[in-house]
């Protein structure tokens, strides 16, 4: 497009706008205190719409002070959680929020259906485990420690149906026997090995429905049988996961195994 024609569109649009603010008082002028100070012009519109509009007693205005404090400090909260435990560069595998998956809309088929695996690396995000170790292949894994629950938030493949398979071992198969693993409601099958039965693999079978748009599954680790490895380590350890395998569970499976 030419200059002119340029010109000649801009005119068009600079007369219909004042045609706008003169027949239906709609103002087009730039707004030059939010131009001047964006941050104050954005902290006014939240102070705006958050405004109470009623009178309040003092412990329901705190409750409601406390409230969105709450909310605020819960957003902040998993922001830096996912800034300090970013692994990859790459958004199809670690930052599967909505905005994100947008940006990279042609790529959405192949995130919800290609297989994912992770060691424990950072991309997982743990809670109740001992620090993560390197194995002679360079890949993590960790030690449950002694606790009322272990948790693992693992990247998903979105609101579809699938399959977690989460592979790791016991110091002695003894401890397998109390070992449950969890995702909300849904409980994992776990399948001792026949040649080693302190290797063990759980299967999670997760419905697309029960799937939110969070970018993390919780996996929930509870056992009550954990032992000392030997005298020179005098932790108290209970299995070592060391690989978590996410792939579809509906027909289209069978394609991206």
């Amino acid at each position: 497009m030419s200059q002119d024609e340029t010109a000649k569109i801009a005119e068009q649009v600079s007369l219909l706008m004042q045609l706008d603010r003169t027949r239906h008082h709609v103002g087009t002028e730039l707004d030059m205190a939010a131009l001047a100070n964006v941050p104050a012009y954005i902290a006014s519109v939240f102070e705006q719409a958050n405004a109470i509009g009623s009178d309040l007693s003092p412990a329901q205005l705190y409750e409601q002070v406390n409230k969105r404090i709450s909310q605020l400090q819960a957003q902040v909260y998993l922001m830096r959680v996912e800034m300090e435990n970013r692994f990859e560069r790459d958004p199809a595998r670690i930052y599967e929020d909505p905005l994100a998956i947008s940006a990279y809309g042609e790529r959405l088929e192949t995130i919800t259906t290609s297989p994912k695996s992770f060691s424990f690396e950072p991309a997982i995000l743990a809670h109740g485990w001992y620090p993560a170790e390197i194995n002679e292949n360079g890949a993590a894994h960790r030690w449950m420690r002694p606790g009322d629950v272990s948790l693992a938030c693992v990247p998903h493949l979105g609101t579809v149906d699938q399959r977690l398979e989460i592979e790791g071992y016991a110091l002695e198969p003894e401890q397998l026997e109390e070992l449950k693993i969890r995702a909300g409601e849904t409980v994992a099958e776990i399948e001792t090995g026949t040649t080693s039965p302190q290797h063990f693999t759980a299967r999670l079978t997760l419905s697309g429905a029960a799937l939110k748009s969070a970018n993390y599954l919780p996996v929930e680790f509870t056992m009550s049988d954990f032992r000392q490895p030997n005298s020179q380590d005098t932790r108290m350890l209970g299995v070592n996961v060391s690989r978590f395998v996410c792939r579809p569970a509906g027909p289209e499976a069978q394609g991206a195994a």
